[in-house]
């Protein structure tokens, strides 16, 4: 066990013996054992959260591939599909084409 919430061993078993002089022999077990079940209960609402969150994002990316699949094929030029856009850093430093220059009169 290397830490527990960034507590080292020799930390949490000096802990251990502080609640066990303030609560006593008593108290200490019933206090444990309802720590017990708070951390439980804790497990409990993660894991159904979880399922919950799974089942959500299924739900989401079913509807996606459905809409995906529903949409109708788009058929586009062949020049579109040979054209690039040009890069950031070209376009910075881009000089104008040809088909920027104004129209001669």
């Amino acid at each position: 066990m290397d830490s527990l919430f960034g507590i080292g061993p020799m930390e949490l078993a000096f802990i251990f013996l502080l609640a066990f002089i303030l609560l006593g022999p008593r108290d200490l077990p019933r206090l444990a054992y309802q720590l017990g079940r708070w951390i439980r209960q804790a497990q409990l609402l993660y894991a159904e959260f979880r399922r919950e969150w799974e089942a959500e994002v299924q739900e989401v990316s079913r509807e996606i591939e459905r809409t995906t699949s529903e949409l109708p094929e788009v058929a586009l030029p062949p020049e579109a599909a040979a054209y690039q856009l040009p890069s950031s850093s070209e376009t910075a430093y881009a000089h104008p084409s040809t088909t920027d220059r104004p129209k001669e009169r």
